[in-house]
C-alpha cells in the first residue's frame, strides 16, 4: 500500500503529534541522563505505538 504524507492528519491530532515529538526528542537524549531501564522501554514502546497509529492513519486506500 502506498503511503502518503498528509500534514492535517498531524494537525488534526495534536496531542498524539506533541506526544511523538517529544517522545522522540527524549530518546535522542536519553543516553545522556542514563534513566531506569523500565522508562527506557516505555518510552520505546510509546514510540512504536504512535508510528503504527499514524501509520494507520496516512496510509491510502485505493
Amino acid at each position: 500500500m502506498p503511503f502518503k504524507f498528509d500534514l492535517n492528519t498531524f494537525i488534526g491530532h495534536p496531542l498524539l503529534t506533541s506526544l511523538l515529538v517529544a517522545d522522540i526528542g527524549i530518546l535522542m537524549f536519553m543516553p545522556l541522563v542514563r534513566p531506569p531501564v523500565v522508562l527506557n522501554i516505555l518510552f520505546v514502546g510509546g514510540l512504536i505505538y504512535l508510528s503504527m497509529y499514524f501509520g494507520a492513519k496516512l496510509v491510502t486506500r485505493e
